[in-house]
């Protein structure tokens, strides 16, 4: 009995021709695309640098001006101009003829007593200050206080004030009270440093009196 291998099967019998050449496609394609997106869709040369030329410029050397001397005016001469001859002329005194002897006075009168009266008084006593009406000349209102101002706190105050011959307030004491310590020493404070009177006054002269000041604070 006589017994014939087989023919063996071919190791390339499975491999798929076909589904090889279409991935091999595939991937030359994909290559293919990869390629063109790296290639730049312009390119520009880069730009050359600028180049900058340096120029030396010296100072054009101008020589100065010459000074001309100018030449010194000639002298004038000098006239001499003839002095005048002062003229003298001969003074005359006139001597006055006396006619009649000088008289002499020999005789003498007794003068009549004449009575000065009693001598004037010039001595002025002011005597002690007394209350009067006087005229304001400067009179700036004195400031609200901060904290009456935040309380409220209303009134009229009155000062009694010493004012001097110049009219300067010399005491300023308080007459009656407004009812708030605040306003009370803002007033007193405000009359005895900026305030300024007219002087009372006596036979003419100015003397020293008292005044009575009121004060009011009030709020709007």
């Amino acid at each position: 009995m006589i017994q014939r291998s087989l023919p063996q099967p071919s190791p390339f019998a499975d491999v798929d021709a076909k589904r090889i050449a279409g991935n091999t496609l595939a991937i030359a394609l994909h290559a293919a695309v990869f390629a063109v997106l790296l290639v730049p869709s312009t390119w520009t040369p880069p730009a050359k640098p600028t180049r900058v030329e340096r120029m030396t410029v010296l100072p054009e050397f101008v020589p100065p001006e010459e000074i001309k001397v100018m030449p010194a005016p000639p002298e004038q001469p000098v006239i001499e101009r003839p002095r005048p001859t002062p003229v003298t002329n001969p003074v005359q005194t006139t001597v006055p003829v006396i006619d009649s002897p000088p008289v002499m006075d020999e005789g003498s009168e007794q003068a009549v007593a004449v009575d000065p009266g009693p001598p004037v008084e010039d001595s002025f006593e002011p005597g002690p200050p007394q209350l009067a009406t006087l005229a304001y000349d400067v009179y700036p209102p004195p400031r609200y206080p901060r904290q009456a101002l935040r309380n409220g706190d209303t009134g009229t105050v009155l000062l009694r004030v010493l004012v001097d011959e110049q009219g300067w307030p010399k005491e300023v004491a308080v007459e009656t009270s407004s009812g708030h310590r605040e306003l009370d020493r803002a007033a007193r404070e405000q009359v005895l440093s900026k305030w300024r009177f007219h002087p009372a006054t006596r036979q003419g002269r100015p003397i020293a009196a008292y005044a009575l000041v009121p004060i009011g604070f009030n709020l709007p």
